[in-house]
């Protein structure tokens, strides 16, 4: 039993960073499209959306990193991992932003064919892609901190950037 509580409390202190980031980082994006549509008729994203959302990501980044061949250039430079991963990290994003709206509209008693077309005609929207290019920043900076941490340790990335 002591043995699941280490490992239950190690989990949970890597997912609370991680979705405490994301959930931020997502906060920032609606607030960006709230303050460009402003006046408009234009709906944008809830907080609520934003930070449920960051918390959903930061659980399936840690499945997919349970995959084979995510972490395939351990003990290489760090640049390797960050442009290996970033990108299937942004894959996974675009899966999820598929599956989201498709299954939502299924449940909602939709045809398979009508929420499929649906789903991909959010692809066409230029704010679809201006938020993926935010994802890809988002990652990026997200997997540079935490391949750095793995290299150096917390305590050594706790101490640059904190002190004492």
């Amino acid at each position: 039993m002591r043995r699941f509580l280490e490992w239950f409390k190690k989990e949970f202190v890597q997912y609370i960073g991680s979705a405490i980031f994301f959930a931020a980082a997502f906060c920032l994006i609606v607030l960006a499209n709230k303050l460009m549509v402003a006046g408009s008729e234009v709906h944008v994203a809830s907080f609520a959306r934003a930070i449920i959302g960051g918390l959903i990501v930061a659980k399936l980044l840690f499945f997919v990193d349970l995959v084979p061949g995510v972490n395939a250039f351990h003990g290489k430079p760090l640049m390797f991992n960050i442009l290996w991963k970033t990108p299937i990290y942004l894959i996974m994003s675009l899966v999820y932003r598929y599956l989201e709206p498709t299954i939502g509209s299924v449940v909602a008693g939709v045809s398979v064919a009508e929420s499929h077309a649906r789903a991909i005609e959010e692809f066409t929207h230029p704010a679809f892609w201006a938020i993926e290019v935010w994802l890809a920043a988002l990652f990026a900076v997200f997997v540079m901190m935490r391949e750095l941490t793995l290299a150096l340790g917390k305590e050594k990335v706790r101490l640059l950037f904190f002190g004492r």
